[in-house]
Protein backbone atom coordinates (compact mmCIF):
# COMPACT_ATOMS: atom_id res chain seq x y z
CA UNK A 1 0.00 0.00 0.00
CA UNK A 2 1.45 3.65 -1.19
CA UNK A 3 0.02 6.55 0.90
CA UNK A 4 -0.84 9.12 -0.23
CA UNK A 5 0.58 12.66 0.14
CA UNK A 6 -1.10 15.67 0.96
CA UNK A 7 0.37 18.51 -1.29
CA UNK A 8 -0.02 22.02 0.32
CA UNK A 9 -0.59 24.42 -2.74
CA UNK A 10 2.39 26.36 -3.90
CA UNK A 11 2.78 30.24 -3.13
CA UNK A 12 1.64 30.89 -6.77
CA UNK A 13 -1.76 28.60 -6.19
CA UNK A 14 -1.90 30.69 -2.90
CA UNK A 15 -1.40 34.05 -4.86
CA UNK A 16 -3.68 33.32 -7.97
CA UNK A 17 -6.62 32.04 -5.31
CA UNK A 18 -6.22 35.21 -3.27
CA UNK A 19 -6.45 37.29 -6.22
CA UNK A 20 -8.92 35.99 -8.07
CA UNK A 21 -10.91 36.62 -4.14
CA UNK A 22 -9.69 39.74 -3.71
CA UNK A 23 -10.67 40.74 -7.34
CA UNK A 24 -14.24 39.79 -7.20
CA UNK A 25 -14.65 41.41 -3.34
CA UNK A 26 -12.96 45.15 -4.84
CA UNK A 27 -15.45 44.36 -8.18
CA UNK A 28 -18.23 43.78 -6.79
CA UNK A 29 -17.75 46.33 -3.74
CA UNK A 30 -16.96 48.91 -6.40
CA UNK A 31 -20.09 47.99 -8.29
CA UNK A 32 -22.43 48.14 -5.40
CA UNK A 33 -21.47 51.46 -3.24
CA UNK A 34 -20.17 53.19 -6.63
CA UNK A 35 -24.13 52.52 -7.90
CA UNK A 36 -24.96 53.89 -4.73
CA UNK A 37 -22.60 56.80 -4.49
CA UNK A 38 -22.63 58.36 -8.31
CA UNK A 39 -26.07 59.77 -8.11
CA UNK A 40 -24.89 62.36 -5.81
CA UNK A 41 -25.52 65.47 -7.44
CA UNK A 42 -24.94 69.14 -6.45
CA UNK A 43 -26.38 72.09 -9.09
CA UNK A 44 -24.44 75.32 -8.98
CA UNK A 45 -27.64 76.75 -10.63
CA UNK A 46 -29.10 74.92 -13.30
CA UNK A 47 -25.63 73.31 -13.57
CA UNK A 48 -25.29 69.86 -11.80
CA UNK A 49 -21.24 69.01 -10.34
CA UNK A 50 -21.35 64.86 -10.63
CA UNK A 51 -18.98 64.93 -7.61
CA UNK A 52 -20.91 61.42 -6.54
CA UNK A 53 -19.28 59.89 -9.60
CA UNK A 54 -16.26 61.40 -9.26
CA UNK A 55 -15.85 60.33 -6.01
CA UNK A 56 -16.70 56.94 -7.12
CA UNK A 57 -14.53 56.36 -9.92
CA UNK A 58 -11.61 57.29 -6.75
CA UNK A 59 -13.10 54.60 -4.98
CA UNK A 60 -13.12 52.08 -8.04
CA UNK A 61 -9.57 53.07 -8.30
CA UNK A 62 -8.61 52.36 -4.81
CA UNK A 63 -10.33 49.13 -4.75
CA UNK A 64 -8.89 47.97 -7.90
CA UNK A 65 -5.53 48.81 -7.02
CA UNK A 66 -5.57 47.44 -3.80
CA UNK A 67 -7.00 43.96 -4.88
CA UNK A 68 -3.73 44.02 -7.00
CA UNK A 69 -1.68 45.11 -4.43
CA UNK A 70 -2.99 42.82 -1.65
CA UNK A 71 -2.61 39.88 -4.03
CA UNK A 72 0.71 40.99 -5.69
CA UNK A 73 -1.21 39.83 -8.97
CA UNK A 74 -1.80 42.93 -10.94
CA UNK A 75 -4.61 40.96 -13.39
CA UNK A 76 -6.96 41.15 -10.00
CA UNK A 77 -6.97 44.87 -10.92
CA UNK A 78 -8.08 44.07 -14.54
CA UNK A 79 -10.17 41.25 -12.80
CA UNK A 80 -11.94 43.89 -10.93
CA UNK A 81 -12.88 46.38 -13.32
CA UNK A 82 -14.58 43.94 -15.73
CA UNK A 83 -16.57 42.44 -13.22
CA UNK A 84 -17.77 46.06 -11.82
CA UNK A 85 -18.05 47.17 -15.36
CA UNK A 86 -20.49 44.13 -16.07
CA UNK A 87 -22.17 44.64 -12.72
CA UNK A 88 -22.38 48.32 -13.72
CA UNK A 89 -23.55 47.77 -17.09
CA UNK A 90 -26.29 44.85 -16.56
CA UNK A 91 -27.83 47.08 -14.02
CA UNK A 92 -27.88 50.45 -16.48
CA UNK A 93 -29.70 47.67 -19.14
CA UNK A 94 -32.58 47.45 -16.89
CA UNK A 95 -35.43 49.25 -18.25
CA UNK A 96 -37.57 48.99 -15.01
CA UNK A 97 -35.08 50.17 -12.68
CA UNK A 98 -33.46 53.82 -12.90
CA UNK A 99 -30.50 53.64 -10.35
CA UNK A 100 -28.31 54.18 -13.70
CA UNK A 101 -29.74 56.71 -15.50
CA UNK A 102 -28.78 56.31 -19.17
CA UNK A 103 -27.40 58.94 -21.67
CA UNK A 104 -30.78 58.50 -23.92
CA UNK A 105 -32.94 59.94 -21.13
CA UNK A 106 -30.69 63.23 -20.82
CA UNK A 107 -33.50 65.43 -22.04
CA UNK A 108 -35.43 64.71 -19.07
CA UNK A 109 -32.93 64.24 -16.34
CA UNK A 110 -29.74 66.20 -18.11
CA UNK A 111 -27.99 65.64 -14.28
CA UNK A 112 -28.75 62.60 -13.63
CA UNK A 113 -27.77 60.45 -16.74
CA UNK A 114 -24.52 62.69 -17.33
CA UNK A 115 -23.73 61.12 -13.95
CA UNK A 116 -24.84 57.62 -15.31
CA UNK A 117 -22.38 58.18 -18.29
CA UNK A 118 -19.80 59.70 -16.19
CA UNK A 119 -19.80 56.40 -13.47
CA UNK A 120 -20.22 53.92 -16.30
CA UNK A 121 -17.86 54.69 -18.98
CA UNK A 122 -15.15 56.16 -16.23
CA UNK A 123 -14.82 52.55 -14.78
CA UNK A 124 -12.81 51.85 -17.95
CA UNK A 125 -10.65 54.63 -17.47
CA UNK A 126 -10.30 53.57 -13.17
CA UNK A 127 -9.22 50.54 -14.41
CA UNK A 128 -6.35 51.61 -16.36
CA UNK A 129 -5.06 53.75 -14.36
CA UNK A 130 -5.01 51.33 -11.29
CA UNK A 131 -3.53 49.10 -13.75
CA UNK A 132 -0.69 51.72 -13.81
CA UNK A 133 -0.63 52.79 -10.64
CA UNK A 134 -0.52 48.61 -9.30
CA UNK A 135 2.38 47.98 -11.73
CA UNK A 136 4.16 51.04 -10.38
CA UNK A 137 3.63 49.65 -6.62
CA UNK A 138 4.15 46.09 -7.79
CA UNK A 139 7.69 46.71 -9.44
CA UNK A 140 8.98 49.05 -6.51
CA UNK A 141 8.37 46.02 -3.89
CA UNK A 142 9.92 43.44 -5.99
Amino acid sequence: MSQQQTSKPSSAQYGTVVGGISAVVAGLLTALIGTVLHGQILYVGDTPVTWGAVAALVLATGFFTLAATYSEKIWAAALAGTLAYGVVALVSFDSENWLIVPWSGREFMFGPALAGSVWTFGLVAATVVALFVSAGVLRRSR
